[in-house]
């Protein structure tokens, strides 16, 4: 089966856990991430999925077409970077929480994306809070 995002973030996906499985994994190693596969934990929106990379625990939630999250043990920018070609937008915002992880958020309108920046300014227990440009 091939698959983009369109099938899984764009569109709602189906609320059975093996084909949202499917469609993320398979969208996931077609764009190189070969090692990775994630769990359905969430079969129901906002869907959430887990599993590791590169020894990476992550952790990924979204609301179809309308915002992603990607909570990862660390900070690694190749799996900014691939999450970010696999949903063809740029992140919004990036922070570390208190406990090392560090958590990306993708938002598909600029409106509901500046107001999630502003609430993460906001917060005083994160820090190395980042910006990405569209």
């Amino acid at each position: 089966m091939t698959t983009n995002s369109r099938t899984w973030f764009y569109t709602e996906p189906e609320h059975r856990p093996y084909f949202i499985e499917e469609r993320v994994n398979q969208n996931l190693w077609a764009n190189r991430f070969g090692s990775i596969f994630l769990s359905c934990v969430r079969a129901e929106p906002p869907f959430k999925m887990t599993g590791k990379w590169s020894g990476i625990d992550l952790a990924i939630e979204w609301l179809p077409n309308q915002w992603f999250t990607l909570h990862a043990s660390r900070e690694d920018k190749t799996v900014i970077n691939g999450f970010s070609q696999v949903l063809q937008l740029l992140p919004v915002v990036s922070f570390t929480q208190e406990d090392g992880s560090v958590i990306t958020e993708w938002h598909r309108e600029a409106a509901s994306g500046l107001r999630r920046l502003q609430e993460v300014k906001n917060r005083a227990n994160v820090y190395n809070v980042k910006t990405y440009k569209r």
